[in-house]
């Protein structure tokens, strides 16, 4: 499949799908939501707890609409829907910064902008990798979806210096704006669709059904390892900037350790999909997967403001290290004949956990006085999702 466009096509789409995975929905809405969290809750008075618990509609109905923009993606290709949804996410993401004018204006706002946005996700962008690469499929996603790492570094500071200069209001309407000025000549220019998508005739296409995927073991272990692993790491993640604040640090550093997060993310990425190709990839991916249970320990056992950016570093490297598995592991059991639904159903898993992780870890820590507790059972629930994974022995046992 490689050979079907030439280097300069295959670099223009890497960096583009690159590009876009920057300024997806989950670096924006996702990742971005947790610098917004304390000035949302100084500047309108509305309960910190429930602003924080916003993320979790968020990733509910990104969840929930993946599977279907897996199917539009299988259906009409990947440019098409990346064309519409880059405009849409735009809209929806003004639409935040213009009619949040009380707490339940505002969380309809950001449900209907996680609708619009929800197919500028990792899956039309995963499927251009994989549709494209089949030689050094994991070093190709590998170098793409670090972008996302470089979004989690660059985007939240970026959010938080618009916030103290223009107000939490209009930083939406600027992410918006800014998001659209990216995506939109990915879309149009960057990107084409694979040969998967531009035969027509999916039935020679090699691969399960969906119907034939989920009849299978490996399917559910890996969905709900998937789920746990993004779950624990997110929780974490996307807490530290109010586990900073509560430790006394000011806005500017709090904002700062989602860089150690993304720069994490970045060299498990690129190192990881290089890896992929090179060693069993289930064993390797539990491996990784322990990685929230460090950052969850370090947590609990300490005090202070350094003890969380060194566990920033063990949450970026689990996410990191899914984004990658995720597509390997489904197209290597499954193949391609409808990996964008099969994907599609697994990223809902995995964008559902980043929001339910989240707002679970808040409500549970309540307001900053039970995290050690917290902590610790998250640490518990992160175990549990490399055992899943080597629980099959079918999935255990594929190649590189």
């Amino acid at each position: 499949m490689d050979t079907t466009i030439g280097l300069a096509r295959r670099i223009a789409i890497v960096l583009g799908a690159g590009a876009g995975m920057y300024l997806s929905i989950g670096i924006v809405l996702i990742y971005g939501f947790s610098v917004f969290i304390v000035p949302i809750a100084e500047d309108t008075g509305w309960d910190r707890t429930v602003v924080a618990a916003v993320v979790a509609p968020i990733a509910i109905v990104n969840g929930l609409m993946s599977p279907v923009v897996g199917a539009l993606t299988d259906r009409f290709g990947p440019r098409r829907v990346l064309t519409v949804s880059s405009v849409s996410m735009a809209a929806g993401m003004i639409g935040v910064g213009i009619l949040s004018q009380n707490l339940t204006a505002f969380v309809g706002a950001v449900a209907v902008a996680s609708l619009m946005g929800a197919a500028q996700t990792g899956v039309p962008y995963t499927y251009l990798i994989v549709g494209w690469f089949s030689a050094r499929r994991g070093l190709a996603l590998g170098i793409m979806l670090s972008f996302v790492g470089l979004g989690i570094a660059t985007v939240p500071p970026f959010l938080a210096f618009l916030i103290s200069e223009w107000g939490w209001r209009l930083a939406f309407v600027a992410a918006g704006l800014v998001s659209m000025a990216i995506t939109l000549p990915v879309a149009l220019f960057a990107v084409r669709d694979p040969p998967v998508v531009q035969e027509g005739d999916r039935v020679r296409v090699e691969g399960f059904t969906v119907p034939q995927a989920a009849r299978t073991a490996s399917f559910w272990l890996m969905l709900a390892a998937f789920f746990l692993n993004y779950f624990a790491a997110a929780a974490g993640s996307i807490s530290l900037p109010v586990v900073l604040a509560d430790r006394g640090a000011d806005a500017a550093r709090s904002a700062f350790v989602m860089s150690f997060v993304g720069l994490s993310f970045i060299v498990m990425r690129l190192g990881f999909g290089a890896l992929l190709d090179r060693f069993a990839p289930v064993p390797l991916t539990s491996l990784a997967f322990l990685s929230p249970v460090v950052g969850h320990c370090i947590l609990l056992s300490s005090e202070g403001v350094m003890p969380v950016y060194i566990s920033a570093v063990f949450f970026g490297l689990a996410t990191g290290a899914e984004g990658d598995a995720i597509g390997y592991l489904l197209s290597k059991r499954f193949g391609m004949r409808s990996f964008g639904k099969l994907f599609g159903v697994n990223y809902m898993g995995l964008t559902m956990g980043a929001g339910l992780g989240p707002a679970t870890l808040h409500i549970m820590a309540s307001d900053g006085t039970r995290y050690a507790e917290t902590f610790m059972i998250f640490a518990g629930i992160a175990v549990i999702a490399p055992i899943l994974l080597m629980l099959d022995g079918r999935t255990r046992s594929l190649q590189r």
